[in-house]
């Protein structure tokens, strides 16, 4: 594969498929990031998808089981990236958690019990009543409320030990990893 580069202002970049991989190279300083590829990201979201289907009949204990395992060795694979993708990890965080939110709203059913639920979960009654009561909405609508975002916090899936990519990340990255020296010979 012929490399191709792409020019912009303030980088350099490379094939955007480097075993789902993406350098971009600052011209300035020669430093490299490394990024995914928009088909790494794509990926990774149909996998979320396929992982945290809407009509989830299992516990939410079993769903975040199988969802930990596939983001534990997709990040295994991807743990290179720098700094620059940080906030695209926390983009799939926050994509999973709504997700994750839709499937319990779902398995709680009839709006009444939605409602006493959130309020026992730390939401204000009269507004996760106007929220869940004032539309038709569907469970991924009602996934995006603010109280329904207030009772099923960040927090609330930690508790329920659901793998945060961002900090899963950070963890890796402040671990040092020992690679292979590059063998001297002296000629003479």
């Amino acid at each position: 594969m012929p490399a191709i580069l792409r020019h912009d202002d303030t980088y350099w970049e490379f094939p955007d498929r480097l075993l789902g991989f993406r350098l971009r190279r600052d011209p300035q300083s020669g430093e490299a990031e490394v990024l995914l590829s928009k088909r790494s990201q794509d990926r990774i979201k149909a996998k979320i998808r396929q992982l945290t289907p809407r009509n989830w009949g299992q516990s939410l204990a079993a769903c975040i089981d199988r969802l930990n395992v596939s983001l534990r060795g997709w990040l295994g694979f991807f743990r290179i990236v720098t700094e620059a993708e940080e906030r695209t990890l926390q983009t799939l965080d926050a994509h999973i958690r709504r997700r994750l939110r839709a499937i319990v709203l779902r398995h709680w059913k009839r709006r009444r019990t939605i409602v006493r639920r959130l309020t026992r979960l730390g939401a204000r009654a009269s507004t996760a009543g106007r929220a869940v009561y004032r539309e038709n909405k569907s469970w991924w609508a009602l996934s995006a409320a603010q109280p329904v975002n207030k009772a099923l916090s960040n927090a609330y899936f930690r508790d329920r030990n659901l793998l945060s990519l961002r900090e899963r990340w950070r963890e890796l990255r402040s671990q040092s990893v020992v690679g292979p020296t590059q063998l001297v010979l002296s000629l003479g």
